[in-house]
Order: structure tokens, then C-alpha cells, then sequence
């Protein structure tokens, strides 16, 4: 006796495995049976995306990978005195360095505090943009260990020095003009110690580096 099931249209118990119930008429059989080619094509199509997905995120993984190595490789790149770091809209130069005990002339001058030193530098800011470029847009800098740490210059031995050396027609409060290059300079008491054991370098808006020793 051959098996019943339920027709699933009208509920009518029919024999299993026919293609159409003979009380309602309703294909019995599932969708896949019923279109065998498009079910055919739909799942080459599925393979297919969940491939190109795989080998995409492979892809971008490596791209990542590949990213994060060429950035390392930058960041430990730096540039050497007179060397002319490109930034967006300027460019700057660091012309000059000096180790110093004391910066500034008779009467006017300042002296490393015990264990300390002067780091004096001398740089150099061109706009290279179509636009004037604002005092607070204008590029930082400051001084960095081979350890990443920073430091800011000393004010009163960055003004002394600029009263020695007679360089410094930087902008303090005005635009930097298109084509237009000015002379900065720049003073930073560190440990003497330190600064003649290690590796130091200028640190260019916090991007780029220029080494020093």
C-alpha cells in the first residue's frame, strides 16, 4: 500500500511522491524540483558572492597589513638638516643646530639649568598654498627623543636667542602670504645626559622628523 501524506494546498491525503494532488491540482513538488535551472543558477550565484567575499576580506586584510607596514616604515623615515619637509600648504626646513650652554647677548641671555642643555635650532616656513595661511594654522615644532617623547620650547631662551642670532622675522600674529618664506628659531632645555646618548630629532607638525644626532 503505497505511503499518504497530506496535500499541501487542500489537506487531502494523497499517495507520496506525485507531482500533483488529483483533488486540488497543486504541484506537489518544491520549488527547486519545479525550477531546477533557476536553482541551479541561484546557487552558482550564492558560491560565487560568498567566494568574492572571502577573497575581498583577504583583500582588504592585506591591504591593511600592507598600510600599517608602510606607515611604520614612514614614521621611522627622517629627514636630515636642510632637508625640505612638505607639508599641505608649507614647507619647512631646519637649517641650523647648536648644543648650547647659554643663548642671548650681554645683559640679555640665558644659561641651561644644572644637568641641562640648550638645544637651539634655526627653520625655515614657505607658503606653498594658493592662500595665506594663519598664525594658528601655522605648522609646530618641537623636539623629540628616539622614545617618542616631546617637548616644547623654552620661551625665554627661544627670545634670547632670537636676539643673538638676528634670524627671526617669523610671523607672530600675521598671515604668511602665498610664496612668501620666513626664519624661525626655536630653543629646548633637555637633559644634557641624555640628549648626548640618545637620538633626538625635530618633530615637523607632529608628522615628520628631522634628525638631529
Amino acid at each position: 500500500m503505497a505511503k499518504l501524506v497530506n496535500c499541501k494546498a487542500c489537506d487531502k491525503e494523497i499517495a507520496k511522491g506525485v507531482k500533483k494532488c488529483p483533488n486540488c491540482g497543486k504541484d506537489q513538488r518544491s520549488f527547486v524540483m519545479r525550477h531546477k535551472i533557476i536553482s541551479f543558477i541561484g546557487i552558482i550565484v550564492i558560491l560565487g558572492g560568498i567566494g568574492s567575499a572571502l577573497g575581498g576580506g583577504s583583500d582588504e586584510a592585506s591591504t591593511e597589513v600592507s598600510g600599517e607596514s608602510n606607515k611604520e616604515a614612514k614614521e621611522e623615515t627622517a629627514y636630515s638638516l636642510n632637508d625640505t619637509v612638505a607639508l599641505k600648504k608649507t614647507e619647512v626646513t631646519v637649517t641650523n643646530f647648536e648644543e648650547r650652554d647659554e643663548v642671548g647677548v650681554s645683559g640679555v641671555s640665558k644659561q641651561a639649568s644644572d644637568g641641562g642643555t640648550l638645544v637651539a635650532i634655526q627653520y625655515t616656513i614657505k607658503n606653498t598654498s594658493e592662500e595665506p595661511v594663519g598664525a594658528f594654522s601655522m605648522p609646530t615644532v618641537s623636539l623629540v627623543n628616539e622614545k617618542g617623547t616631546k617637548f616644547d620650547s623654552d620661551i625665554d631662551a627661544t627670545s634670547n636667542y632670537a636676539v643673538e642670532t638676528d634670524v627671526d622675522n617669523s610671523k607672530i600674529m600675521s598671515d604668511l602670504n602665498p610664496d612668501i618664506t620666513v626664519t624661525d628659531v626655536k630653543v629646548f632645555e633637555v637633559s644634557k645626559e641624555k640628549f648626548e646618548s640618545g637620538k633626538w630629532f625635530i618633530l615637523v607638525d607632529g608628522k615628520q622628523k628631522v634628525a638631529l644626532k
